[in-house]
């Protein structure tokens, strides 16, 4: 992370700390959008996303204003505890696909059917893999959000990329 960027978001976290509702809707307008795609890259649902993203930014409101403890790296910060939401929804809910909900594959095409089938299989792949990614993120900042060594989430992310390939690729097999 650029130093002048951890500068600014440390000014930030200090003014919320006091109260200050405009450096939190800076906080808010910087990351919301990045946090909204985390969780719904995690729970496939838009309506839950905005649900979990609302409640973690409420969250993130109460932990600085009263939290004795300082944040040290906010963009870290911010994604563990969206990741621990995300794991507190599936701990709390069964998530089912009503039957009258299943999405009927139309005859439109054999090449439709095929972009459908492989978009499918990425995602399959993606939510397969072992270990998170977050794109953007320096292996020290992942780290710091799934609680390992940078050392050891290179070779996650390196294993999950590998396993990423097998399972592609057998897929189109």
């Amino acid at each position: 992370m650029k130093l002048s960027r951890r500068i600014e978001d440390q000014i930030l976290l200090l003014k919320i700390k006091h109260g200050d509702q405009e450096a939190f809707a800076i906080i808010y307008d910087k990351y919301v959008d990045a946090l909204f795609r985390f969780v719904v890259f995690r729970v496939r649902s838009e309506e839950i996303a905005q649900d979990i993203t609302s409640e973690l930014f409420l969250k993130i409101w109460q932990h600085i204003t009263t939290s004795p403890t300082n944040v040290e790296n906010l963009r870290a910060f911010l994604y563990q505890m969206a990741r621990n939401l995300v794991a507190d929804h599936y701990r709390t809910t069964q998530e089912t696909l009503p039957l009258e909900e299943a999405i009927e594959v139309e005859g439109s095409g054999a090449k439709d059917l095929n972009v459908r089938l492989s978009l499918a299989e990425v995602e399959k792949g993606l939510s397969n893999l072992p270990g998170d990614y977050i794109e953007g993120f320096k292996h020290a900042e992942i780290a710091a959000i799934i609680g390992k060594s940078p050392a050891a989430t290179r070779v996650l992310l390196h294993r999950a990329i590998k396993e990423l390939k097998r399972i592609l690729n057998q897929a189109t097999n």
